[in-house]
């Protein structure tokens, strides 16, 4: 009796270390793509990006299902520039405790699109912060305009469109989708109109924008990328640095994320591109 009695208390111990566990990703399985350096950075930092200027092409893509999506993405448009980056952001105390409940919470955060409205990045050029996105809100087929649409329970798929006034750029339109696969979930934001600033910057389609959100025991992990098919590149290339300029518009994706999760102000790290990798 006392030798059943052991191996069924360990088989209970067992199931509950399988169950806490369960659901969570293998931190080694999301970073496949970095190296011990860009380790111990995003470690350290939080953070850690590359712009894509000497390598073209995803090299930090986490070994994740809906990662996929992403990758099918970036090869339809083959883009001039792609940036990458992990953000490591630990869970404030008020979430919920159980794992469907919090992830609707996190859910839900990138679905209030209109909280990147006042989104801020720091000018080099002006030497100040300023307000990048701006008068952010759903829009139906008809273009007018509609509040935030939030869910009691998170759809495999779901996706509406966005107008979104950008600082250098101006008023455009965008397709956000979302996907969910029962573990994590994706935010994904496409252009549906020319990007024009004084001549054509980026065709309808072209510009792309994604947050894979991959939710662990006491932290979220996001793989942020953003790659950009440029429609005159040398005229671009003229008018500014596009790799560090796109780079921006992720960054400050992820800020309004942070933000809404602590309910913060925080603004970018004004530096932050000294840390810039290749």
């Amino acid at each position: 009796m006392k030798k059943i009695s052991f191996f069924f208390i360990l088989a209970l111990i067992s199931m509950s270390l399988m169950a806490q566990n369960a659901g969570f990703h293998n931190i080694e399985q999301i970073l496949a793509g970095l190296n011990q350096d860009e380790r111990d950075e995003l470690g350290r930092e939080g953070l850690v990006f590359r712009l894509g200027k000497t390598r073209s092409g995803l090299f930090y893509t986490p070994d994740v299902t809906l990662a996929e999506t992403i990758v099918e993405r970036h090869n339809a448009i083959t883009p001039d520039v792609t940036v990458e980056a992990f953000f490591r952001v630990p869970y404030p105390e008020d979430l919920p405790e159980t794992v469907s409940d919090r992830n609707l919470v996190l859910y839900n955060i990138v679905r209030a699109v209109s909280n990147i409205s006042g989104v801020q990045y720091f000018s080099r050029t002006k030497d100040r912060y300023r307000v990048l996105f701006d008068d952010v809100y759903i829009v139906d087929d008809r273009k007018k305009p509609l509040d935030d649409i939030l869910v009691n329970q998170i759809p495999e798929y779901d996706s509406f469109g966005v107008h979104m006034k950008e600082a250098n750029l101006g008023r455009d339109y965008y397709l956000a989708e979302y996907r969910y696969d029962g573990q994590d979930m994706s935010f994904s934001l496409t252009n549906t109109s020319n990007i024009i600033f004084l001549f054509k910057v980026v065709g309808s389609g072209d510009m792309q924008i994604d947050m894979l959100l991959m939710p662990l025991e006491n932290e979220i992990v996001i793989y942020g990328y953003c790659g950009v098919k440029l429609a005159n590149p040398g005229l671009v290339n003229k008018m500014m640095e596009p790799h560090s300029s796109f780079f921006r518009r992720l960054y400050a994706m992820e800020i309004w994320f942070q933000n809404s999760l602590y309910g913060t102000e925080m603004l970018p790290d004004k530096e932050i591109l000294s840390r810039q990798r290749g």
